[in-house]
């Protein structure tokens, strides 16, 4: 029963109302949010402090909290992140969501989920994250589109990093921006489990 209702209040987590085509907001889709947050607590990763850098309308920050972590989600988007706290606070989840750009967090966690800008609107985005992400935590799920792995693999190497392991799938994008000319459209991604070894 648990299990069923934990995983109706993240299929029912909110999708941005207004997505920005600027800050490249494109929600998890819910399966796959289901798969990051199951492969990570399978490896004791949502035990601990978790962080969702950008994290959106919250859906991995949701679907962490269920599971029992302590989450922090961060977004600059106040739009966004109104939805995120409504919702939370609706289902009574004990959620910190913060209002900041990922270049200003300055705390450390366990874990860190994110699914990062891609960089195609705004160049050197994900690295941004990734860069970051590697500063702040040990252990970190995060989307990538797969034509980008080779980019991937260098930033990580360069920031101390090392690549874990990484499971390629179709990522859904619905037709939610203006510049889109398809009702939908089927990426590769990539979740990568890195680890920071510094």
């Amino acid at each position: 029963m648990e299990t069923r209702l934990n995983y109706k209040i993240l299929q029912n987590s909110p999708d941005f109302k207004k997505p920005k085509p600027e800050l490249e907001q494109y929600t998890t889709p819910v399966d796959i949010t289901l798969e990051i947050i199951k492969q990570a607590n399978s490896l004791g990763h949502l035990a601990g402090t978790v962080a969702d850098f950008g994290c959106g309308t919250g859906r991995l920050a949701i679907g962490a909290s269920l599971l029992g972590a302590k989450v922090t989600g961060y977004e600059i988007d106040d739009d966004a992140l109104k939805l995120a706290i409504e919702y939370s606070n609706k289902n009574n989840l004990d959620i910190k969501w913060v209002s900041m750009a990922i270049e200003n967090v300055s705390e450390s966690y366990d874990t860190i989920l994110m699914n990062p800008p891609f960089g195609s609107q705004r160049p050197g985005a994900d690295a941004i994250f990734l860069e970051k992400a590697l500063e702040s935590s040990s252990d970190i799920w995060t989307i990538h589109m797969a034509e980008t792995r080779e980019f991937i693999q260098k930033l990580v190497e360069e920031n101390s990093g090392k690549i874990v392991s990484a499971y390629k799938f179709d990522f859904l994008l619905n037709k939610t921006m203006p510049f889109h000319t398809k009702n939908k459209k089927t990426k590769k991604a990539i979740l990568y489990h890195i680890a920071s070894l510094r």
